[in-house]
């Protein structure tokens, strides 16, 4: 019975949360998707963006995509943020309460059909 109750005891313990295996930094995120594939050029993307960050201290951070304040976490180890957003090409950052970037990404926006080329001349003597 000892056992099972020191079992419940470690259970209840959160060991902090390790950093993936990728991160070789003590600030790291995960951002999907950074590229984003339209029908049509100059035609914004709307889909569901999501990130995870990790760090080995605890931070006030606030995610922003170019100047604009999506989420704010005040004293956090990680922190996570999903929604559907419409964007074309941008940044996406995460800043430190002093609006210093801390992790920065690009948000690209490519279109399945290229610019046409004109093949005729612009201009015609007739």
């Amino acid at each position: 019975m000892q056992g099972l109750w020191l079992l419940l005891a470690l259970n209840g313990i959160a060991a902090p949360n390790p950093l993936p295996a990728n991160c070789s930094s003590s600030l790291c995120w995960d951002v999907s998707p950074q590229i984003c594939v339209t029908e049509q050029q100059n035609q914004s993307c709307q889909t569901r963006l999501q990130l995870h960050w990790y760090s080995q201290t605890a931070l006030s951070t606030c995610l922003y995509m170019a100047e604009e304040k999506l989420q704010c976490w005040q004293q956090a180890e990680q922190g996570h943020w999903q929604h559907i957003v419409s964007w074309q090409n941008t940044e996406l950052s995460l800043r430190d309460s002093d609006n210093r970037i801390l992790l920065r990404t690009e948000l690209q926006v490519l279109s399945r059909k290229p610019a046409q080329r004109r093949l005729s001349s612009p201009w015609s003597i007739f």
